[in-house]
């Protein structure tokens, strides 16, 4: 894996927000919707010869389908292609952090969805957190979000939350409730109200919301690769209790 740098944003301790494919693609609507809002733009690229062979175009450009945008002291990344293997969430994973290091982030904020059963019922979806370091972990105390205490963590952030662990780099994963199997715009509201509060942003979702169906329709093919990647990393232990709870 490398990554291919175009741009560099020129301040200290910014914050790193990883939106990639995961349950409820929360993460990928709540960057793209991020990138959006603040006009950023793309500073860098991952690539790697086990990525599959894609290139996406964009108003007739091409990209590369995992890239890093900037602006002010963000930098958001995100993927419009599945993870497809244990093997390249590893690399990415390590590169990501990596990326981290070199630009000297006060933290790295992942977001993502936390399958939840009883989703259609839920009109407002909570967000929970997980802290790695003192600043992490202030960072969610101070934005009064639940800590989720018991459970696995499965797929890319569980890799990204390991290396940040190994390396003692502050980080955030923050969950909101979502649906499993199809795009869940309502659930990357929640995420992006609680990074308002938690960041500083000043991201609208009102018209987020009232594309939901759009989103929907437009990301199904990208949730339909996504699904199966993650039932190949068994990502229903994300259901379970851990063993050590009962000890």
């Amino acid at each position: 894996m490398r990554i291919v740098e175009k741009k560099s944003l020129l301040v200290e301790s910014p914050y790193l927000i990883n939106g990639l494919p995961d349950v409820g693609l929360v993460g990928t609507i709540a960057a793209y919707h991020i990138i959006s809002q603040m006009k950023m733009e793309e500073v860098a690229y991952f690539d790697s010869e086990m990525l599959p062979p894609v290139i996406v175009l964009h108003r007739g450009e091409p990209k590369m389908p995992i890239r890093v945008y900037g602006r002010d002291t963000f930098y958001v990344i995100t993927s419009e292609i599945a993870i497809p293997s244990v093997e390249l969430i590893r690399s990415l994973a390590k590169s990501i952090v990596d990326y981290a290091v070199e630009k000297n982030v006060k933290a790295v904020v992942s977001v993502g969805g936390l399958a939840t059963p009883n989703r259609v019922e839920i009109k407002e979806p909570k967000v929970f957190g997980i802290a790695i370091h003192e600043e992490g972990k202030r960072i969610l105390s101070e934005a009064n979000i639940l800590p989720l205490e018991e459970g696995y963590i499965v797929g890319i952030y569980a890799m990204i939350l390991k290396e940040c662990l190994e390396r003692r780099i502050p980080s955030v994963l923050l969950l909101a409730q979502s649906h499993r199997g199809y795009p869940d715009p309502g659930a990357a509201a929640s995420i992006l109200k609680v990074l308002n509060k938690m960041l500083g942003l000043n991201i609208d979702v009102t018209q987020l919301l009232k594309e939901e169906e759009q989103i929907r329709i437009k990301l199904r093919e990208l949730m339909r690769r996504t699904n199966t990647a993650l039932n190949r990393m068994q990502k229903s232990h994300e259901f379970e209790v851990p063993p050590m709870m009962y000890v």
